[in-house]
């Protein structure tokens, strides 16, 4: 840009020399040179300073790698490459043999669960019955033995020794098959009443087990998160998909705003406040200006970023990493919407402070982007 006023100034002097026929001597042409160095190193220093510009920036896109909640392998993979998809479509299928067959069998197993319940209660009331009986049993033979042993108290004992112990052991053998028959309900209520949530602990582990087996069942058929595009598909029915995080096998592009990421000059911080109104120019679109707003800073340098490691930190100096980065935001426009994400730009964000300067970037930024039409590099 500062090649481009010079040579502005340099076109208009000798415009005005050729014009006005002014005489060209050892006055007119310092007096010209020296007038241009002063006007034009003002006139930049006004508008590098209250309207920053930069040649680095980005039409910006958030990406979203796509790596699957299970590990299988893919059978099936969407054909909408680099095309506008709905949330919800599909992107790829793994194969399901062992998933479906995993929530076959837990189904299985809670349905016999739930009759196994049912069973420990149909015991549980047999169990209470039969304990009835032996309880009255017992109870009739402890009244027999009480008989015998309060007749061989008597005078004259009818009872032998060995009738009494017989009616005694019988007593002890039925008392013990009592025992048993409670030992036996407690079991079959300790099962019963274990309990999570008003639920059976067992019934509630299959279910949850099932509830994890069918929403891995589920993640076999990898989704688009919300609208937008995949690009660059490289997977084909038969890849291995993992569900490691570092192995991401799709990329996925959300829908969002068009904004571009700008980075300018430490000191540009100075003029650059949230909200000023800006201009896009692109090296796809020459010949075209484009309105935008300064929508934020980001609040970091990313050449001053560190990490815990092992060795001492120092600082981190490379060229192009001191630069502040801004998020400037366009306005709609079918012309950007059409041009590739991750474009390179130009910026100029014009501050309130000498706005009239502001022109004079106006014009710049726009002879810049009529000599995209050249194919120079930037």
């Amino acid at each position: 840009m500062d090649l481009l006023i010079i040579l502005t100034y340099v076109a208009l002097a000798w415009a005005v020399f050729k014009i006005f026929r002014i005489p060209v001597n050892k006055w007119t042409v310092p007096t010209a040179a020296l007038g241009g160095i002063v006007l034009i190193s003002g006139l930049i220093l006004l508008m590098n300073y209250n309207h920053p510009y930069t040649s680095l920036a980005q039409k910006a896109v958030i990406a979203i790698p796509v790596t699957p909640q299970v590990t299988g392998i893919v059978t099936e993979v969407t054909d909408k490459q680099n095309m506008r998809i709905k949330k919800g479509d599909m992107l790829f299928r793994l194969d399901q043999t062992l998933f479906k067959a995993r929530v076959d069998r837990l189904n299985a197993d809670l349905v016999t669960a739930i009759h196994n319940i049912q069973v420990l209660r149909g015991q549980l009331e047999e169990s209470l019955a039969n304990t009835s009986n032996v309880s009255a049993e017992r109870d009739r033979l402890y009244k027999n033995y009480q008989r015998y042993l309060s007749g061989s108290k008597a005078r004259v004992n009818p009872f032998s020794e060995q009738d009494i112990d017989d009616a005694r052991q019988n007593y002890l053998a039925q008392d013990a098959l009592v025992k048993g028959s409670v030992a036996e309900q407690r079991q079959i209520k300790s099962q019963l009443d274990s309990m999570v949530g008003g639920e059976q602990s067992q019934i509630v582990s299959l279910r949850a087990q099932l509830a994890e087996a069918q929403y891995n069942l589920d993640q076999t058929i990898i989704r688009a998160p919300s609208d937008g595009y995949v690009t660059q598909v490289l997977i084909r029915p038969g890849s291995f998909a993992s569900s490691l995080p570092l192995r991401p096998v799709m990329i996925f592009i959300p829908e969002q705003k068009r904004q571009v990421i700008a980075q300018f000059r430490q000191n540009s911080l100075l003029r650059l406040t949230p909200g000023d109104e800006a201009e896009v120019v692109f090296n796809a679109l020459p010949g075209q200006v484009f309105s935008a707003k300064l929508l934020r800073i980001i609040p970091v340098v990313s050449g001053g970023t560190y990490q815990a490691q092992g060795t001492l930190q120092s600082l981190t100096i490379d060229p192009g990493s001191d630069g502040v980065l801004a998020v400037v935001e366009l306005d709609p426009d079918a012309a950007v919407d059409a041009l590739p994400d991750g474009i390179f730009a130009q910026v100029a964000v014009y501050s309130d402070h000498f706005s009239h300067v502001s022109v004079m970037r106006k014009v710049l930024l726009r002879m810049t982007s009529w000599v995209h039409y050249l194919y120079l590099d930037h």
